[in-house]
C-alpha cells in the first residue's frame, strides 16, 4: 500500500507538469519562433564593416545581368553584417541609374554594377545587435537549430506573431500545437500524459480495492480509463483531415468525451474517498481533500455553465478561445491536488 501510494502520488505531480509544459511551452515555442528573424548574411567581401564601404559587382552575361549573382552565404548566425546592406545599380562613374527590369541593362551603351553598400542603419537580422546575443554565446547550438527550423520548408506557425490566448483569445489550441514544428513538441508531451493517465486511475483502482477489500473495479476507473483513451484518440487525429464530413466531426468529438469522462470519473473518485473516508483517514489530509471536493463541483458547475452559455449565447471566437485555454490549464489542477492530497508518511498503514 505504501509503495503504491508513493507511485500514485509521483504519477499525479507528472501528470500536471507534463500537460501543463505541452501546452504553456508548444505557446511559447510557437511566439519564439515568430520572432526568431536572425539568419547568417551573404559575404560581399567588404574590405571593412564600417558605414559607407561598399561593393560593385559588374552586370553581364556571366551573371545574365545581375539576375543570377551568386553571394557566398555564411554558415552562423553570429556571422552577419551589423549594418543593413543596401542594393542599388550604378554606372561605371558611381552615379545612381535606375533599373526598373534587369531587361534594361542590356540595352544601355555604358557598363551597369550593382553595387551593395553598408549603411548608417543596425541590422535587426543579425542576432549580435538583438538581446539574446549572451544567450547565442552560451548556446550556439540551440539557436543554430532554430534557425533551421525556422527556416525549414515545412515549417507552418499558426499565427505570424506572437499571441496570448488566455488572456487574448487570438487563436485555437489546436491552431497552434497541430502544425509542423510545434506539433513535434506537443504530441510526444500528450502521449505520454495519456500513459500517465492510465497508470494514474489503475492505481487509484489498486489502492482502493486493496482498501475495501474487493476484486471489482470501480466506477472512476472505468470513466479515468475511457477519458485517456478518447485523449490518445484525439492527440493522435490532430493535424488530420478528412474529406469525409461525418470523420471530421467524429474527430471534434474525441476532446469532448475526454473532458466528459474525466469530470465523471474525478467525481465518483471523490464521491468513493467520502464513502470510505473513516477507513482512509491515516492516508490522507483531510484539508487537502475538502479542497478536491470543492473544486470538483466548480469544475461540474463551471462546465456545466460554459456549455449553457455556449448554447444561448454566440460569443465571438475570441471569448471560445480564451474559455478553451484557461479551462484546459485549470482542469490539470485535478492532478496536482492528487498529489497533495497523500500523505507522504503513513501512520499504521497496512501492507500490500
Amino acid at each position: 500500500m505504501k509503495y503504491s501510494i508513493r507511485k500514485l502520488r509521483i504519477i499525479a505531480l507528472l501528470l500536471f507538469i507534463t500537460p501543463a509544459i505541452a501546452l504553456v511551452g508548444s505557446l511559447l515555442f510557437h511566439n519564439f519562433l515568430t520572432i526568431f528573424k536572425f539568419t547568417p548574411d551573404n559575404n560581399y567581401n567588404f574590405t571593412n564593416y564600417l558605414p559607407g564601404n561598399s561593393v560593385s559587382v559588374l552586370c553581364g552575361e556571366e551573371n545574365n545581368y545581375c539576375t543570377e549573382i551568386k553571394l557566398k552565404k555564411f554558415n552562423k548566425l553570429n556571422q552577419c553584417n551589423l549594418n543593413m546592406v543596401n542594393e542599388y545599380f550604378t554606372f561605371e562613374d558611381g552615379n545612381i541609374v535606375k533599373i526598373n527590369n534587369n531587361e534594361e541593362i542590356k540595352n544601355f551603351n555604358k557598363k551597369i554594377f550593382i553595387k551593395y553598400e553598408l549603411v548608417d542603419e543596425l541590422n535587426p537580422y543579425c542576432i549580435l545587435n538583438s538581446k539574446y546575443k549572451s544567450y547565442y554565446d552560451l548556446f550556439p547550438t540551440l539557436f543554430e537549430t532554430f534557425y533551421r527550423i525556422r527556416t525549414n520548408e515545412r515549417t507552418n506557425l499558426g499565427t505570424s506573431s506572437p499571441v496570448n490566448p488566455f488572456l487574448y483569445g487570438e487563436t485555437s489550441i489546436s491552431n497552434i500545437v497541430k502544425r509542423f514544428p510545434v506539433s513535434y513538441f506537443f504530441k510526444p508531451l500528450l502521449y505520454i500524459s495519456v500513459i500517465f493517465m492510465l497508470l494514474y486511475w489503475i492505481y487509484y483502482n489498486k489502492i482502493f480495492k486493496n482498501i475495501i477489500k474487493t476484486t471489482k473495479n470501480f466506477y472512476f476507473f472505468s470513466f479515468g480509463i475511457l477519458s485517456g483513451t478518447f485523449l490518445l484518440l484525439h492527440v493522435f487525429f490532430l493535424g488530420w483531415s478528412f474529406e469525409n464530413e461525418f470523420l471530421t466531426k467524429l474527430r471534434r468529438t474525441f476532446v469532448v468525451f475526454f473532458i466528459f469522462f474525466e469530470v465523471l470519473a474525478q467525481a465518483f473518485l471523490i464521491k468513493k474517498i467520502f464513502f470510505i473516508k473513516d477507513r482512509i483517514n491515516n492516508y490522507l489530509y483531510p484539508l487537502i481533500v475538502y479542497l478536491k471536493l470543492f473544486f470538483v463541483i466548480a469544475i461540474c458547475l463551471t462546465t456545466f455553465l460554459i456549455l449553457i452559455l455556449l448554447m444561448i449565447f454566440d460569443f465571438s471566437s475570441k471569448v471560445d478561445y480564451i474559455l478553451e485555454w484557461n479551462y484546459f490549464l485549470v482542469l490539470l489542477f485535478f492532478y496536482y491536488l492528487s498529489f497533495l492530497m497523500w500523505r507522504k508518511s503513513i501512520s499504521n498503514p497496512t501492507s500490500s
